[in-house]
């Protein structure tokens, strides 16, 4: 073996690891709950990695030269014919049996990638304890901030809104959940809602909260307007208004948000007084097995 194919078995195998560790990154990105650019950038190098070792064997280990020969008017003699195809399959045969360690590490980055693979496929499932649409909220459960602070009364002042949980639902283990469970906390004049009959007592002192899963899509419905009283959506634009049940009054959502009944203890403690009015998140989420 020459220079030159050492040094080609060489890039190749480092191409190989590449793909091997960008595979080892990804599922670890994955199970860890990283960011989605980093399991994107390690599945490319993964990828990458194979592309490129396949690329190197083209160019440095393959035999290259250019063959001319005078073409026969008619077909070969049978004998010519089976000389060739067996000089053609030991050639093959040579090549790649020379270089078993390398193409054996080919496989094991193609298995690699393969085992990566594999790891996403759980989010093809069932939705975790079976939770598409539904939330954790309960009646008494106590709201709470993403720190897990509870959320008093007297913290609040008209025209402030704050993002809440249920307690004990918050934190890296309930991440899951916390997507459907994110409320948002608005405090408005009391005597400004024009809630349904069913839910005169549902927003006591003015204090009134809504899913922040917006029924359109899915997105965090992240923004408020103070002046108009409205929660906003900022991936469509779908607008609700806060003192009228959280009724669309713009945007593409076709569905109210649910709002979460509560009430506020003597200390100013802000409870839930039972559970969301209605289905959590998008339609198109909503499925006949819940």
């Amino acid at each position: 073996m020459n220079r030159s194919e050492k040094r080609g078995e060489l890039h190749a195998a480092l191409w190989l690891g590449l793909s091997i560790a960008g595979s080892i990154a990804f599922a670890a990105a994955y199970v860890l709950g990283g960011s989605t650019q980093a399991q994107g950038v390690a599945l490319a190098l993964a990828c990458f990695g194979i592309a490129g070792a396949l690329v190197t064997w083209s160019r440095e280990l393959l035999p290259h030269g250019q063959v001319v020969d005078e073409q026969h008017p008619l077909r070969a003699p049978e004998a010519e014919r089976a000389d060739a195809v067996s000089r053609l399959l030991s050639g093959e045969a040579e090549i790649v049996g020379r270089r078993t360690w390398l193409v054996r590490l080919g496989w094991s980055a193609v298995g690699f990638l393969g085992l990566a693979a594999l790891f996403p496929a759980r989010s093809l499932g069932p939705s975790p304890q079976g939770q598409i649409g539904t939330s954790s909220w309960k009646s008494g459960l106590r709201l709470v901030r993403e720190d897990g602070s509870l959320v008093r009364a007297e913290l609040l002042e008209v025209g402030s809104v704050v993002t809440a949980f249920p307690e004990g639902l918050v934190g890296p283990d309930h991440a899951m959940n916390m997507a459907n469970d994110a409320i948002m906390l608005v405090r408005v004049q009391q005597d400004a809602l024009h809630l349904p009959d069913a839910r005169r007592d549902w927003a006591p002192r003015g204090f009134i909260a809504y899913s922040k899963v917006c029924t359109h899509a899915g997105c965090p419905v992240a923004l408020y307007r103070q002046g108009p009283q409205q929660l906003m959506c900022p991936c469509h634009q779908s607008t609700f208004d806060v003192l009228d049940g959280g009724s669309v009054v713009f945007g593409p959502a076709a569905r109210s948000l649910p709002q979460l009944p509560l009430q506020i203890d003597a200390d100013g403690t802000v409870r839930a007084s039972g559970t969301m009015s209605g289905f959590v998140g998008p339609d198109a989420w909503e499925t006949s097995s819940g």
